[in-house]
């Protein structure tokens, strides 16, 4: 099982190279770099350097047989949707991750929104993502729950938001995304629940695309759980052919 959500030093906030992964599995990977405009975290663009990246994969696929694929994590920002799209047209990616991650003023994973009214927090994000969906073309939606990992959520709490994460997800395999099982999210957020609820909710609206990631930053996160996640695909029925 490919992870499909993992990040090396081309991302601002990891310091990871690819020989740490490399090194420890023997499989395929995929580097899903950060690309965040008008971040709030960092005050700044955040864009991986296409050229450098395609070079040092290309030298090690030399190395390592052909092992490497490229990836990025798209973090779609409405006010500048131009931009992204001029920036992606004239790169050839092999797997590129949709995300919300920020709303122009804070990082959803921000100290400063964990003070916020989490219905608020919700609400917004879940806005975002719903129309951030289709404007950007992608392979996968990630982290469904980005926008609300810093706040413990039940899924009653959740289930208020129902007709809106299905009109999501709908529009999710409309566009032919998959939909991620983020095991940061699940495991170290503390989110398996409400995965286990969306997954209930993609597979009666008849998913049949899914991505597995780690959202790793580092070697201790690499394959987070992924077997947990396997007893999950397993419970729910989800077949080998459905996972990218």
């Amino acid at each position: 099982m490919r992870d499909n959500h993992l990040h090396t030093h081309f991302s601002y906030d990891s310091d990871a190279r690819f020989e740490d992964y490399l090194l420890h599995y023997d499989g395929e990977i995929v580097t899903t770099e950060h690309y965040d405009l008008s971040n709030p975290y960092t005050g700044q663009d955040d864009i991986p350097d296409y050229e450098a990246y395609s070079k040092e994969i290309a030298e090690l696929n030399d190395k390592y047989g052909n092992r490497i694929k490229r990836g990025i994590e798209i973090g779609y920002y409405q006010p500048r949707e131009a931009d992204i799209i001029s920036f992606l047209a004239d790169k050839d990616y092999d797997l590129k991750l949709l995300s919300v991650h920020h709303n122009g003023v804070n990082d959803y994973l921000d100290d400063e929104i964990a003070t916020m009214d989490k219905n608020v927090i919700i609400q917004e994000y879940l806005d975002k993502l719903e129309y951030a969906i289709g404007r950007v073309e992608a392979d996968v939606l990630a982290h469904f729950d980005y926008g609300f990992r810093l706040f413990d959520v039940t899924v009653d709490e959740l289930k208020i938001y129902e007709p809106q994460l299905r009109r999501i997800f709908q529009k999710m395999i409309d566009y032919n995304l998959a939909f991620e099982l983020n095991s940061k999210s699940m495991y170290l957020y503390h989110h398996e629940h409400l995965y286990r609820y969306a997954l209930e909710l993609v597979r009666e609206l008849e998913c049949h695309k899914y991505a597995i990631g780690s959202d790793g930053h580092k070697l201790e996160h690499f394959r987070l759980s992924f077997d947990k996640i396997q007893t999950i695909l397993d419970e729910f029925g989800i077949e080998a052919i459905e996972v990218i």
